[in-house]
């Protein structure tokens, strides 16, 4: 059998019966976190998130799929445009791997089918796994030593794979039907890296949104007999591995199928609203202002070290969340990270302007050898002092995006009430927690829906 069927044949006989214990806990600490990032991404905070639920309030389309934070619904795959744009827009979920931001696609595409489909709640979990295990192999058979081949972006190229998981899994395709499926996601899988050029912040969560949308596209399709390219995991004519990486690695997409599920290794979260790259430095900034009771107007230079290879994705981007300099300067200042620390421009803010001025990045191919999103953080004072944290990330189950600190379930949940309780209220937030970590036990995914409401 070739890749393509074996993988289709894989995700037609998945159930939720073969998922280990500890994959299942795994999925639930995944799901809490981007439900987080979820009522975080309220439209009355994030004009992405609103703009592109206007545009659906006009299209109209079928009332059958919820959209948080808005009086209306819509159809499957316009609900999914929004709500995969909501997943990315406040960058605050965790649980990526291979590349991928994948709670940020493929836990909207789950509520968006399983409220379609009425799935239960084995369903849903179910859906989330196979989605990490097809999507996170394909990543990695396409990974390359280049971080961006092509200038496209894993995420919502890889995830439009995983999207298309967990809707082919919630409609019940059999293996020809998924192989048509994941045929019809690779037609469509897209997604340039050129948002960085966006200062809006609009378009970098969009394509998050379009993974989810296209993913559920490509399943509904192939439900309805809609044919696909058959072979589109393999090393045939114009395969994805040419328009997407610059090499092939296909032993990656059978290694461990079925009996090591890549949820169990996404167990990263954040602690900051911004790109990973830079929380490693924010976390050793306010360490260092905090143990050595540093004030702003002592400090006379910042410099954050990464690798040299990571420097260009967040020296002075033109949007905020991925700026290290003003990332670095607002938390200087504000002594914590907000959710509108990248949607304000806090420029304007004098002291904030002048701490910009003192924050240098560089790049350094000394931290090649250390694991990903190393980060040297030198706070120098007008006394002449020297600060210095270095932090190397844990390559632990669990643990702070790219901090290397641990946390439990309990740290989970007291953020997840931090995030939601301006928005939804403490008791229902509470009610979520307890719907999720009994996440197997709903009757419906329509319950965990139905559990959030904004104030």
């Amino acid at each position: 059998m070739s890749y393509t069927q074996q993988i289709s044949r894989y995700s037609a006989e998945f159930a939720f019966d073969k998922i280990p214990a500890s994959a299942i806990k795994a999925t639930k600490l995944v799901v809490l976190d981007a439900l987080g990032a979820l009522i975080v991404a309220s439209p009355t905070r994030y004009q992405a998130v609103k703009i592109i639920g206007d545009l659906v309030k006009c299209l109209g389309g079928t009332p059958e799929c919820t959209i948080l934070g808005r009086d209306f619904k819509s159809s499957a795959l316009n609900a999914a445009l929004v709500m995969g744009t909501m997943g990315y827009v406040a960058d605050i979920e965790g649980g990526e791997m291979s590349r991928i931001h994948a709670p940020a696609v493929f836990v909207p595409t789950a509520l968006v089918m399983g409220e379609r489909q009425d799935a239960d709640g084995k369903k849903f979990i179910a859906s989330l796994v196979l989605a990490y295990d097809i999507a996170g192999r394909v990543s990695d058979a396409a990974r390359s030593n280049k971080f961006y081949p092509h200038s496209f972006h894993p995420s919502s190229v890889f995830g439009t794979f995983g999207a298309a998981a967990v809707a082919g899994f919630n409609l019940g395709l059999n293996a020809p039907a998924f192989a048509d499926a994941y045929g019809l996601a690779g037609l469509m899988a897209s997604g340039l890296m050129s948002w960085v050029d966006d200062p809006t912040e609009h378009s970098r969560p969009f394509v998050m949104g379009n993974a989810a949308r296209n993913g559920i596209l490509a399943a509904l399709l192939a439900k309805m007999g809609f044919g696909g390219p058959q072979g589109i995991f393999d090393a045939g004519k114009y395969n994805i591995y040419d328009a997407f990486s610059d090499e092939m690695h296909l032993d990656s997409l059978l290694n461990g199928l079925g009996t090591e599920f890549l949820v169990e290794k996404a167990l990263t979260f954040k602690l900051y609203y911004c790109c990973g790259d830079i929380q490693p430095g924010i976390y050793a900034l306010l360490k260092i202002l905090e143990e050595n009771s540093i004030e702003t107007s002592e400090i006379r230079e910042i410099v954050m070290t990464v690798k040299g290879d990571h420097k260009a994705r967040i020296d002075n981007n033109p949007l905020k969340s991925h700026n290290a300099q003003y990332i670095l300067a607002v938390a200087a200042v504000n002594r914590e990270s907000r959710w509108d620390d990248f949607v304000i421009d806090h420029t304007n803010n004098r002291e904030i302007q002048k701490m910009l001025g003192l924050i240098k990045l560089q790049g350094s191919d000394l931290l090649s050898k250390y694991p990903f999103a190393t980060t040297i953080l030198q706070v120098k004072t007008e006394n002449g002092s020297i600060f210095e944290k270095k932090i190397v990330p844990s390559q632990e189950a669990m643990n702070w995006m790219n901090t290397g600190i641990p946390l439990t379930q309990n740290d989970l949940e007291e953020r997840f009430l931090a995030m939601t309780t301006s928005l939804i209220g403490s008791g229902e937030g509470k009610q979520i927690i307890k719907a999720v970590n009994s996440l197997e036990s709903l009757s419906s995914v329509r319950e965990l829906l139905s559990l959030i409401q904004f104030e």
